[in-house]
């Protein structure tokens, strides 16, 4: 049995493939600093702000991850504020309201108190921002490829 065997194939292969994997990246990493300045605004907007700033801050996308030939990054307000409370569970009980984290100390002073949906509730908006970065991106990765 005959058999024939290209290794330039493999290469230019595994090349393609890592040159589509940067390219994703750069495309995710856009959208999501997209994301982040868009929630930023919306902290803003919505007077989440604070004395310290912090939340609005450190709102910048997390590591990139990489899965089934494509790649995910999560935004959301990191660290904690001067008082050691942390950003996430802040933005998370601010949108959400009270009542969707009920502790024992909540429920006796502030009962089913409703959130604003300061993230939940810009979601359309959000989505078309972070598409747009994304499609400039891509438009700008096509032409450097000179595609």
């Amino acid at each position: 049995m005959a058999r024939s065997s290209y290794s330039g194939f493999e290469m230019i292969e595994n090349q393609l493939g890592k040159l589509e994997r940067e390219s994703v990246r750069r495309i995710v990493e856009a959208g999501a600093e997209a994301c982040a300045e868009k929630l930023k605004e919306d902290i803003s907007k919505y007077k989440h702000v604070g004395v310290t700033g912090s939340m609005q801050q450190n709102v910048r996308p997390g590591q990139y991850r990489e899965f089934l030939g494509g790649g995910a990054m999560e935004v959301y307000p990191q660290d904690n504020d001067a008082r050691g409370v942390s950003n996430a569970v802040k933005a998370y009980v601010i949108n959400h309201g009270i009542g969707a984290n009920p502790t024992k100390r909540s429920r006796k002073k502030q009962a089913n108190k409703t959130g604003d949906k300061f993230i939940t509730g810009n979601k359309k908006t959000t989505e078309e921002v972070v598409r747009r970065a994304m499609q400039a991106e891509n438009d700008r990765i096509l032409s450097e490829s000179g595609g």
